[in-house]
């Protein structure tokens, strides 16, 4: 299994988080997982466009209602 990278953009309003992930994962090699939580409205759907655009994998969104964790599979 490969390693497990987390990025934390609690308090980062849109486009930060996904411009944070871009940068942070620009070199993750493929089988990493990448777990990277936030608090912004839109957080959510701007990983998820991310992922798509990127095509990497989702794994999971979890939230508590006040931050989410979404897994990302490199």
């Amino acid at each position: 299994m490969g390693s497990i990278m987390k990025i934390d953009c609690s308090g980062m309003r849109c486009p930060q988080p996904v411009l944070k992930l871009a940068v942070e994962t620009a070199e993750t090699p493929s089988g990493t997982m990448v777990e990277i939580t936030g608090d912004c409205p839109t957080f959510e759907k701007d990983i998820r466009t991310f992922c798509e655009r990127r095509r990497k994998t989702l794994l999971s969104v979890r939230g508590d209602g006040v931050k989410t964790v979404i897994q990302i599979q490199y």
